[in-house]
């Protein structure tokens, strides 16, 4: 039999076993299935669109891991599944290695048609075959796809299987999900975290300056048994000796006891950002009170009641080096670190920047009551920047893009926050009061010093077009602790005043 002649049988089956599958994912799988066998797809998947956030979400797959499922949401416009979303039009890659723009999520694909669901008005979906072959379907298969994902929309739409399968996929919104991107970097780490989470072990999060070490924690926070007690934070960086003490371990001010983080966190979590600042008295303080459950509230008696209490903590760098350098304390680090988990940077998994800059422009275009988009030049001008700042930078960025530039239609230009359209990365630098003095090697090679020389720019560059600090450390893409720290220890900043 023909697959023009079994398209109506096959839909025909559809709408009679699904009435017998309750459950939605069953139903789902059970209509994917049918449809691979009709078009002798070795893989595919259906994924259904959230209107408001303009992202697809695969809500059935075939040949795809679990965590690649759960993490693949593709906005408009990336990848075959987002171009034929967005176009509404069929998008039919025969050899997925020739095309730079492809997703890979299945390694064994190498041919793919996708096939948007559409009504008149709107895009349902998309549905997505998939073959190991290159260049598998003939343009014959291709218009018998075409017609059956036009009825098979009707099904899904009478049978409400696409509002509960969105509905679904809010209800079962992860913590761990919260970390977008598909990068296998990223699918590695949210399966360690998922392996992790649950039990009571410290975690050291290694990670730059912005890379979303703080969104690890709460996930693995609130994946835990510990999910319902208090999450808190404390930042090392950028603190006296006496407010981080106090910030930790509580004060004294005359016959009143403040509680520090660690009590007010007993029961729950405790993020402890830039561990490798902490003071080394500090240090010694810190692991003694873990070692020895103690709770730091000087009117508790020791057997009335311990510390209960997870901790995770943050580094921009490996402290293996501070221990060797005697510099950190190696007690408390193998106390801290009983799983080490590394953040990637943002320029080692560019293929989800256009995936979060959807996501922030969602955000902002809603909090800003803006309707703003990008262009395909402007979503390649984000993937190709260097993101020193990693995530926050970006994020940063799409809020400016979204606030301040008169256009709808985002363009490379509208991300200059200096309202300058130079499209050379010369000019750009240039822009930013950077002489070529500054990018020659001088005399002393060290890149600390470079390096020191370079953020000690940027940060008098802030401040020429902000007023507070706040303000700065959302320009720079990194806490207000960290750039008050910047300030006081850079050499190139002595004397300079906010």
């Amino acid at each position: 039999m023909s697959v023009k002649q079994d398209i109506s049988g096959t839909l025909r089956k559809i709408q009679k076993e699904i009435q017998q599958l309750p459950n939605i994912t069953d139903r789902l799988n059970f209509i994917l299935d049918m449809t691979l066998t009709l078009f002798g797809a070795s893989t595919g998947s259906i994924s259904i669109m959230d209107q408001e956030e303009k992202v697809l979400t695969i809500v059935a797959a075939k040949g795809m891991d679990w965590e690649k499922k759960i993490a693949a949401k593709l906005p408009f416009n990336l990848g075959v599944t987002g171009r034929a979303a967005s176009s509404r039009e069929i998008i039919y890659v025969p050899d997925v290695t020739l095309d730079k723009d492809y997703v890979k999520l299945i390694e064994t694909v190498r041919s793919e048609l996708a096939i948007p669901l559409l009504t008149r008005d709107s895009t349902v979906g998309v549905l997505n075959l998939e073959s190991d072959k290159v260049n598998f379907f003939s343009s014959d298969i291709i218009n018998q796809a075409t017609l059956f994902a036009s009825q098979l929309t009707i099904v899904i739409l009478e049978e409400r299987i696409a509002k509960e399968a969105f509905e679904k996929s809010k209800r079962e919104e992860d913590p761990v999900e919260e970390i977008l991107g598909y990068d296998p970097s990223i699918l590695f780490l949210k399966h360690r975290i998922r392996q992790v989470g649950p039990s009571d072990t410290s975690v050291m999060i290694i990670g730059e300056e912005g890379a979303g070490k703080k969104l690890v924690a709460k996930a693995l926070h609130y994946i835990s048994q510990r999910k319902n007690g208090p999450f808190l934070t404390v930042d090392c960086s950028g603190l006296s000796f006496e407010l981080l003490e106090a910030e930790l371990f509580g004060s004294q001010s005359g016959k009143i006891y403040n509680p520090g983080k660690l009590e007010q966190a007993n029961g729950g979590s405790l993020y402890i950002e830039s561990i490798g600042d902490l003071p080394s008295n500090l240090q010694t303080k810190l692991f003694h009170t873990i070692r020895d459950k103690t709770m730091p509230n000087p009117s508790v008696k020791k057997k009335e009641e311990v510390l209960n209490i997870r901790i995770f903590t943050g580094s921009k760098r490996d402290l293996l080096e501070d221990i060797q350098k005697e510099t950190f304390s190696m007690d408390l680090y193998y106390r801290l670190a009983e799983v080490p988990l590394r953040v990637p940077p943002l320029r080692e998994r560019r293929g989800d920047v256009p995936l979060l800059a959807h996501h922030f422009l969602y955000q902002y275009n809603k909090q800003y009551g803006r309707n703003k988009t990008f262009s395909t030049d402007a979503l390649k001008t984000l993937t190709g920047m260097p993101w020193s700042g990693n995530v926050r930078q970006l994020q940063s960025v799409i809020q400016y893009a979204v606030l301040v530039p008169p256009e709808t239609v985002l363009e490379p230009h509208s991300f200059s926050q200096d309202g300058k359209r130079e499209p050379e990365a010369q000019t750009k630098v240039q822009s930013f009061g950077i002489g070529s003095d500054i990018l020659s090697p001088s005399e002393n090679l060290s890149l600390n010093i470079a390096i020191e020389r370079l953020e000690a720019i940027w940060i008098k560059e802030a401040f020429q077009r902000v007023s507070t600090q706040e303000e700065a450390a959302k320009l720079l893409g990194i806490s207000r602790g960290s750039l008050q720290y910047k300030i006081k220890n850079n050499q190139f900043l002595d004397g300079f005043n906010t």
